[in-house]
């Protein structure tokens, strides 16, 4: 028991947050959820990035059709689409890595510009298309249509 002459002082060891600091925190980890939940791609950036991906395939693929001097297509299907050329009357896969077969990803939807589930576009060795075609990608909320004109000119938009 302390004497009269004692001073009874409080705890000099405990400590705690002050408010001050808990808001500050409570920002930081603000920010960053946010920065996160803004990274994360939604379904209209999806289709517009497959979108952008398959315009430069294609006009890669119009590209080598214009330097080798022959007739390249690509083949549109509900799972993916694939490129060839024609060497000796028949169809064979276009080599290299940026003309692999590509499936769609997930949650993206194809559908030819004429409602066909299926659809086949060809450049010539002039580059041109006698096939020119619309082909249109979707998912969620999300369109976009990528069209192939007849002087084989790629464009994208919506």
């Amino acid at each position: 028991m302390p004497t009269s002459t004692e001073k009874i002082e409080p705890h000099s060891g405990e400590r705690g947050f002050t408010l001050v600091e808990l808001m500050v925190v409570l920002a930081i980890l603000g920010l960053a959820a946010t920065a996160v939940v803004l990274t994360i791609p939604g379904e209209e950036r999806t289709v517009r990035s497959e979108a952008d991906r398959l315009a430069a395939r294609l006009a890669a693929a119009r590209d080598v059709a214009v330097i080798e001097g022959r007739s390249i297509a690509v083949n549109f299907a509900p799972s993916g689409y694939g490129f060839e050329r024609r060497i000796d009357g028949a169809w064979q896969p276009l080599p290299g890595r940026p003309f692999e077969h590509r499936s769609w990803p997930n949650g993206i939807r194809f559908v030819a510009g004429d409602g066909q589930a299926a659809a086949r576009v060809r450049f010539d060795r002039i580059g041109t298309s006698p096939t020119p075609q619309a082909v249109v990608l979707s998912g969620g909320g999300a369109r976009e249509i990528v069209r192939i004109s007849a002087m084989g000119e790629v464009s994208r938009g919506r």
